[in-house]
C-alpha cells in the first residue's frame, strides 16, 4: 500500500471520528434545557408537589385540629372529604380548560384559586369554613395538576419529555411523603395551620414567575362541552362522594353509574368532547389508567395507616412519626428522580414491574411487620415501599402519555390524574370497609397492606398483559 494511500485512510478514520465527535456533541446539545424550559419544569413540578402535599398534610395533624376546631369524626372526616371530592371531581374538566384556553391562564388561575383556599383554611375558626375552603382548595388542585403534566408535554419532545413526566411523577411520590413529615412537624412545633399558611405566598411568587415566562399559548378553536362538563364533575363526584361519606353508598354510587354511562355516551356524539375517547384507543394508555387506579388504591392504604400505626402502636407522638418517615420520604425521592435513568437503561415496562413486584413484596413484609411493634421491621417495608412507588408511579405517568396528540394532551392529563386520584378514594372505601370489624389498629394496618397486595397483583398482571406488548409493538 502506498504512503498516499494509508495517508487517505487515516484522513478517513480522522473525518469519521470527527463526525462522531460532533453528532455526540449535537445530542448533547440537544438535550440540554433552556433557561425558560428550566423554569417551566420548575413550575409544573413545584405545582403539581403542592396540590399533593395538601392531601397528605393533614393526616399527621388531625387530633390537633380536632380539638382546636372542635370538630367531631364526621366533621374531621369532610376535612378530607372536601378536598378529595372538587380535586378529583374536576380534573378532567381542568385539563380540558387548558387544551382550550391555553396552560398559561389556567396554570396562574388555578395557583391563585389554590392560594386563596390556602390561607382561609389556616385561618378557619370553625368546622363550616374548614371544610368550605377545603373544597376552594381542592378546585385550585383540579386545575393546576393537569395542566402542570400537560405543560411538560407541550415543552419537551422525545427523551427529554420522558424525562420531566418521571421528575412530575416523583415529587407527586415525594409531596405524599414530606406532607406527612411536614404536617408532623407543624402540629408538634408550631401549629397545623402553618402548613397552610405557607402555600399564599408560594402561589404568589409562582403566579408572578408564571405570569413572565409561560409562553402564550394560541387559544385552541375547541368549544366546551358543557354537557359533558356537567356529567363528569357530577358523576366523578358522586362516585367519590359514594366511596367516602355518603350515609347512603349505594344509592349514591348507583346514581354514579347511570352518570358516567350517560357521560361516556355523549363524548361520542359532540365535536370537542370533554374526554376525547381516543385517548382509550391505545392499549399502553388505557392499561395504564386502569394499573394507576390499582396501584394508587393500594398506596393509599400504606399512607393513610402507616401513620396510625406509627402512633397507635409504636407510641410515637406526631413529631416523631414525622421524622420516622423521613427515610423513606428521601429514599423515594432519590429513586424517583434516577428512575429515568433505570427506563434508559432497561426499558419502562421493565422498570414497572420492578416497581410493582417490590411494592408487593414491601406490602406483604408490613403486614407481616403488624404482628410486631418494632420500628426497625417496620423501616424496612417502609424503604422497599418508597423504591417500588417511586419506579412505578414515574414509569405509569409516562405510559399514560404515550403517543398522544399535543391538541388533547391536556384532557389525557386529566384522564391520568383522575384515575389516580379515583384510585385513592376507591381504596379508602375498600379499606374502610374491610376493617370495619376490627377493633386493634395493629389489626386494622395488616389488613390493609394485605388488601393492597391483591391490588397490586392485580396491576401487574394489566402491565404484563397489555403494556409489555403494546411497548414492544410500538417499537
Amino acid at each position: 500500500m502506498s504512503k498516499e494511500e494509508d495517508k487517505e485512510l487515516i484522513n478517513d478514520g480522522l473525518a469519521d471520528d470527527t463526525v462522531i465527535e460532533e453528532t455526540d456533541a449535537a445530542i448533547t446539545q440537544s438535550q440540554r434545557m433552556s433557561a425558560t424550559q428550566v423554569i417551566i419544569l420548575g413550575l409544573a413540578l413545584i405545582g403539581a408537589f403542592l396540590g399533593v402535599l395538601d392531601t397528605s398534610i393533614v393526616y399527621t395533624g388531625t387530633v390537633k385540629m380536632a380539638a382546636q376546631l372542635h370538630l367531631n369524626a364526621g366533621a374531621l372526616s369532610w376535612v378530607q372529604v372536601a378536598y378529595a371530592l372538587t380535586y378529583a371531581g374536576l380534573m378532567l374538566v381542568g385539563g380540558k380548560l387548558g387544551d382550550i384556553y391555553g396552560r398559561k391562564p389556567l396554570f396562574i388561575a388555578s395557583l391563585a384559586i389554590f392560594g386563596v383556599g390556602s390561607l382561609a383554611v389556616g385561618a378557619a375558626t370553625n368546622a363550616l369554613v374548614m371544610i368550605s375552603f377545603r373544597a376552594v382548595q381542592g378546585v385550585g388542585a383540579a386545575i393546576l395538576a393537569p395542566n402542570c403534566l400537560a405543560l411538560l408535554t407541550d415543552t419537551f419532545q422525545g427523551k427529554a419529555r420522558q424525562r420531566a413526566i418521571g421528575y412530575y411523577a416523583s415529587v407527586i411520590g415525594a409531596g405524599a411523603a414530606v406532607g406527612l413529615v411536614i404536617g408532623g412537624f407543624f402540629a408538634t412545633f408550631a401549629s397545623w395551620r402553618v402548613g397552610f399558611y405557607m402555600n399564599g405566598p408560594i402561589a404568589l411568587i409562582m403566579v408572578g414567575i408564571a405570569a413572565r415566562y409561560l409562553p402564550s399559548a394560541k387559544r385552541q378553536t375547541g368549544k366546551i362541552d358543557w354537557i359533558g362538563t356537567i356529567l363528569s364533575v357530577l358523576a366523578m363526584t358522586s362516585i367519590s362522594y359514594g366511596l367516602d361519606g355518603s350515609p347512603w353508598p349505594i344509592p349514591t354510587l348507583l346514581i354514579s353509574a347511570v352518570l358516567w354511562i350517560a357521560f361516556i355516551a355523549s363524548q361520542g356524539r359532540v365535536a370537542h368532547p370533554t374526554m376525547p375517547l381516543e385517548i382509550f384507543t391505545d392499549r399502553e394508555r388505557m392499561a395504564s389508567y386502569v394499573s394507576s387506579l390499582l396501584f394508587s388504591a393500594a398506596a393509599i392504604g400504606f399512607w393513610f395507616y402507616t401513620p396510625q400505626f406509627m402512633q397507635g402502636v409504636l407510641g410515637l407522638t406526631p413529631f416523631m412519626t414525622a421524622l420516622g418517615m423521613v427515610p423513606m420520604a428521601i429514599l423515594l425521592f432519590i429513586v424517583a428522580v434516577k428512575a429515568r435513568t433505570f427506563v434508559d437503561r432497561w426499558r419502562n415496562s421493565r422498570v414497572m414491574i420492578f416497581g410493582f413486584v417490590t411494592v408487593l413484596l414491601s406490602l406483604a413484609e408490613l403486614a407481616v411487620a403488624s404482628r410486631f411493634a418494632n420500628y426497625w421491621f417496620l423501616l424496612l417495608g417502609t424503604l422497599g415501599f418508597a423504591v417500588g412507588f417511586a419506579l412505578a408511579f414515574a414509569t405509569l405517568a409516562t405510559s399514560g402519555l404515550a403517543r398522544i396528540r399535543p391538541e388533547i394532551s391536556g384532557a389525557a392529563s386529566g384522564v391520568y390524574n383522575t384515575a389516580r386520584q379515583f384510585g385513592g378514594a376507591l381504596g379508602l372505601a375498600i379499606f374502610a370497609a374491610s376493617t370495619s370489624s376490627l377493633t386493634k389498629i395493629a389489626d386494622v394496618f395488616g389488613q390493609a397492606m394485605l388488601i393492597g397486595v391483591g391490588m397490586t397483583i392485580v396491576g401487574l398482571i394489566l402491565v404484563v398483559t397489555f403494556i409489555i406488548p403494546a411497548e414492544k409493538a410500538a417499537k
